[in-house]
């Protein structure tokens, strides 16, 4: 996989041998720089005594630096994580104003006169009332955010039932109230705001006692605590082709009913009547049930892919990962639900038409703070992902497969429900993404890890060597969730292949299996003259059988009765 892994199953296996017979001791008492021929042939083959290696830890074969995107988990699991970035979203939810002015008629009541031409006493007239007041309010200049209202909490700003004396002429007259009542809509819930006063039923106004006794007028200030659009007489006109311009409707009548007694003196000529009235500046709303239709607009920015160590940045790695993982976390102080989509497209210079992958209605709930979503692929592992969501998306290994150099977000959708749901009006909230790329290592079937290394220098050690052929045969235990194949070519010191030297290797060690394995280097001309090493391509493979097992830096590789043997001999320079 990484250069350690390749020194100690194969180097160690040529280099053991060869560069311990270029190290024979020779005794100085000899002196060799005279003119004898120091050349010696050692016919035969030569065989050198069985050895094994200690387990070649996957974390040494591997040699992560720090700051790579591969990492361990705090089992020494590897992970390939990469942070991306964060993004806010407004949601906005304007304030809304019923304008109420002048939407209430008032009604005119005949009372008391004088045409006797003289004064008169007034003496406990009673005048009973049964009317109407009639309501037409068309509030416009709506926000479009709401996109259909249910019902309305609202606060009124100067409410009040208002009963007037109206007097012509001299007339000295007291009015006192009984058995009063004021019966609003089925669509409109009140309180009242007078200690005198109580509602009933949600909606009738009704006075406790008798009342006292008034010259001028009395004032009966009220709260309409809510409009339910659901019931006969309130409507909301929505306006699709027009922004911000709908229209709040609000029809129908207030019901007066009781008595009202006169009495006093009047001269002649004079009259005095009533007038009731409900007054009203404005009806502010203060939370809907609505189907709301705010503009969300979530930023995804793209996602970099740094810093993946070389093992699996060759170009011909093809990475089919058991499950990868991407994280979400969200935070949504708001009550409505979001859901979005995106394409998320893979991008990786010199290769062309990548396939894309469409995530669909990933749900972002309501009222959420630091919620974690998974968007992974493979569903039998859910119980094994920590997240307070999980979403699967089956071909989600197409975006990491070629290991790119970005994923590129696009076409980011937003879905808000089309059910009606309670919040607050004039307010605003911040929607906050950011997300991560957290993948444990498990490597499925179709995994194809290349990795190249030429492991040179032997030349000046080989240099006064000449041999034929060697041979090495070796037992490989392989702790590896990965089969390992290894080839090979020899090369010079320019990094040449030698076409006279013939590398001859069978070793394909399979996931979780001991193998017998052996490899010989040979020459064709009787000559290795220039072998300076050998150039490795090393492909490592998942399984269907080891898809659910991730690697882990304890995991190992360890080498039993290394055998090597030189045939034919060897001569050498001493």
């Amino acid at each position: 996989m990484k250069r350690n892994f390749k020194n100690h199953a194969v180097v160690g296996v040529c280099a053991l041998g060869l560069i311990g017979l270029n190290s024979c001791q020779v005794d100085d008492a000899y002196d060799l720089d005279k003119e004898i021929d120091k050349t010696i042939t050692v016919g035969g083959d030569l065989t050198f005594p069985t050895s094994s290696t200690d387990n070649m830890m996957l974390k040494d074969l591997l040699e992560i630096e720090d700051g790579s995107a591969v990492v361990t988990d705090e089992k020494g699991n590897y992970i390939l994580q990469q942070a991306g970035s964060s993004n806010s979203t407004e949601i906005d939810i304007p304030g809304v104003t019923i304008s109420t002015a002048g939407g209430f008629s008032g009604v005119e009541i005949d009372g008391v006169s004088n045409t006797t031409g003289s004064n008169i006493d007034i003496d406990g007239t009673n005048i009973v009332i049964d009317e109407d007041i009639a309501i037409d309010i068309n509030s416009d200049g709506i926000t479009s955010v709401l996109k259909e209202l249910v019902s309305a909490n609202t606060n009124c700003v100067g409410t009040k039932v208002v009963v007037k004396l109206s007097k012509n002429g001299y007339a000295n007259i007291s009015a006192k109230m009984s058995d009063f009542e004021v019966v609003f809509p089925e669509f409109m819930t009140i309180e009242s705001l007078d200690e005198n006063w109580e509602v009933t039923d949600g909606r009738i106004l009704t006075l406790k006692n008798e009342g006292s006794s008034f010259n001028e007028s009395v004032e009966v200030p009220v709260n309409i605590t809510k409009i339910d659009f659901e019931k006969e007489g309130a409507d909301y006109i929505y306006n699709n082709n027009v922004k911000d311009n709908n229209v709040i409707s609000l029809n129908g009548a207030i019901v007066l009913r009781g008595n009202i007694a006169l009495e006093g003196s009047m001269g002649s000529g004079a009259s005095v009547g009533l007038k009731i009235d409900v007054e009203s500046e404005s009806i502010e709303v203060n939370e809907v049930k609505a189907v709301v239709d705010p503009e969300v607009d979530i930023e995804i920015d793209d996602m970099d892919i740094t810093d993946i160590p070389d093992f699996m940045n060759d170009e011909n790695v093809a990475i089919e990962l058991t499950d990868p993982r991407l994280f979400f976390t969200v935070t949504n102080p708001s009550p409505i639900e979001v859901k979005f989509g995106a394409v998320l497209t893979p991008v990786k210079t010199g290769m062309d038409n990548l396939e894309s992958v469409q995530i669909k209605d990933v749900t972002i709930p309501a009222g959420c703070r630091n919620y974690v979503i998974c968007i992974h692929q493979n569903a039998e592992m859910d119980e094994d992902i920590q997240a307070d969501s999980k979403v699967v998306v089956e071909n989600l290994n197409n975006i990491i497969r070629n290991i790119p150099e970005k994923i590129e977000v696009s076409q980011v959708e937003v879905k808000l429900p089309e059910e009606a749901i309670s919040i607050e009006t004039g307010k605003h909230y911040d929607l906050a993404t950011a997300y991560e790329v957290k993948t444990p290592l498990m490597f499925s079937e179709g995994t194809e890890i290349v990795y190249t290394e030429t492991m040179d220098g032997w030349g000046s050690d080989l240099e006064d060597i000449e041999f034929n052929e060697i041979e090495a045969t070796m037992s490989v235990e392989n702790k590896l969730p990965l089969g390992v194949k290894m080839d090979a070519v020899a090369v010079d010191n320019t990094g040449n292949v030698l076409s006279n030297v013939k590398v001859d290797m069978d070793m394909d060690i399979k996931a979780g299996a001991t193998s017998d394995v052996k490899f010989s280097v040979s020459t064709t001309n009787g000559s290795m003259k220039g072998l300076d090493g050998l150039k490795l391509t090393v492909t490592a493979t998942g399984s269907e059988e080891t898809k659910g097992i991730g690697l882990n830096e304890n995991q190992y590789i360890k080498i039993d009765n290394l055998k090597l043997k030189l045939k034919g001999g060897i001569t050498m320079e001493l």
